[in-house]
């Protein structure tokens, strides 16, 4: 079996979906994004520190992670008690996304 990373063209849809989850007028203050590691997908939605001069650094919390196997179906997983529940699947990741929108 070959190790299929996450295309550019979902990587693309994936960046469009999480700029479209916050309004403008919050995006100095919260985002969401996601990061890729090899054929995993985890989106996180991240926030600025609440006292800038005591914390520079913006936290970040899971919602959610899609995986892609070698056929490329995906699966869509929430996080639940600390682990990872797998909620659906399915050809389309940001359709996955849309019928569970975390944010």
């Amino acid at each position: 079996m070959s190790v299929m990373d996450v295309p550019e063209e979902i990587r693309h849809s994936l960046t469009e979906w999480c700029a479209q989850r916050i309004p403008p007028g919050e995006r100095e203050r919260r985002r969401i994004g996601y990061t890729v590691h090899g054929r995993q997908v985890t989106i996180s939605d991240r926030r600025a520190p609440a006292v800038p001069e005591l914390d520079v650094e913006w936290s970040s919390t899971p919602i959610a992670r899609l995986a892609v196997d070698d056929a490329g179906h995906w699966t869509l997983h929430r996080p639940v008690d600390g682990g990872w529940v797998r909620t659906s699947d399915g050809a389309d990741p940001i359709a996955l996304l849309d019928a569970q929108a975390p944010a």
